[in-house]
């Protein structure tokens, strides 16, 4: 009875043992971080001061798609943007860097979860 024992206790072990090891990891803020400093929201957001109605509907968007890591979603609102004829030559560089701090997340981030 005690061998019975023993090898059920050493499976639970090795069970307990394996979930241990399947939370998330460091690395995972490692990328969060990465992706802040390819993504420039901030100064995305103090090139718009007083956007017009339907350009704060079209940075919602964006910044949306960006935080929950919607990139094809933020990638289109932002051309969107890119196409609007007021913009000021610092809002179209704001949308241009924008744009590609989106690719390069894209590129290096799995697809969010859907939701």
């Amino acid at each position: 009875m005690s061998t019975i024992t023993n090898c059920l206790l050493m499976v639970l072990l090795a069970g307990a043992l394996a979930f241990a090891g399947c939370g998330k990891s460091g690395s995972d803020n490692g990328t969060a971080q990465h992706l802040a400093a390819t993504i420039d929201v901030a100064k995305f957001q103090q090139a718009f001061p007083s956007p017009t109605p339907e350009q704060q509907s079209t940075l919602t968007k964006v910044m949306t798609g960006v935080r929950y890591r919607q990139y094809p979603d933020a990638l289109t609102a932002l051309e969107k943007l890119a196409s609007d004829p007021s913009l000021t030559e610092p809002q179209k560089k704001a949308v241009s860097d924008m744009i590609e701090g989106v690719k390069q997340a894209s590129a290096k981030t799995p697809p969010a979860p859907a939701q």
